[in-house]
């Protein structure tokens, strides 16, 4: 059960009903994530906006999702990835590109290199060294797809601890484990 209140979209008013709006726009309802976000509009808005510069940038939204599914499986977040499994395929993500985002691991090449290079930010913290970069560079990944690729960490990890920290209920059908 959610340690806060999950926000009825049918009661909001104001600043809230128009964010739910616009989520309820892109993902055909409002997810418990962001019922739980709506408890300070800011937090909701800056994930919309967020969300929104992210996927007007230079990486597909397929590599998106494999990006924040391999930051959930970092984390350890059911609802992210549960939520992932199920968004994924309705862009175009196949059972294996979602275990292999999952995973860390791609058969495309350049997908791959990203997903290694994501890999590393989140096992390091942030902290990779030159070669993590030069080896990116090498899979074929530009300035702008790393600064991309890390800001999709960032914003993965913001739901990611959300949902851990306050046990948003899950709201998908669930991702099931992955295999050993």
């Amino acid at each position: 059960m959610a340690r806060v209140q999950l926000i009825d979209p049918t009661t909001a008013t104001g600043k809230t009903k128009e964010l739910f709006q616009v989520v309820e726009t892109a993902f055909g309802g409002v997810p418990n994530v962001a019922r739980v976000m709506a408890n300070s509009p800011a937090v909701l808005d800056g994930f919309l906006q967020f969300s929104t510069a992210l996927g007007k940038g230079v990486l597909s939204q397929k590599l998106h999702d494999q990006v924040k599914l391999a930051a959930s499986e970092s984390n350890s977040c059911d609802y992210c990835l549960a939520a992932l499994c199920a968004i994924g395929t309705g862009h175009g993500l196949t059972a294996a590109e979602i275990t292999g985002g999952r995973k860390g691991s791609s058969a495309d090449p350049k997908t791959d290199a990203a997903l290694k290079f994501v890999k590393r930010v989140v096992a390091e913290k942030g902290h990779v060294s030159d070669a993590d970069v030069a080896t990116a560079k090498q899979g074929g990944l530009n300035d702008a797809e790393l600064v991309e690729l890390v800001a999709t960490v960032v914003l993965g990890f913001l739901t990611n601890y959300l949902n851990n920290a306050l046990q948003t209920d899950v709201d998908f059908d669930g991702a099931a484990p992955l295999a050993a």
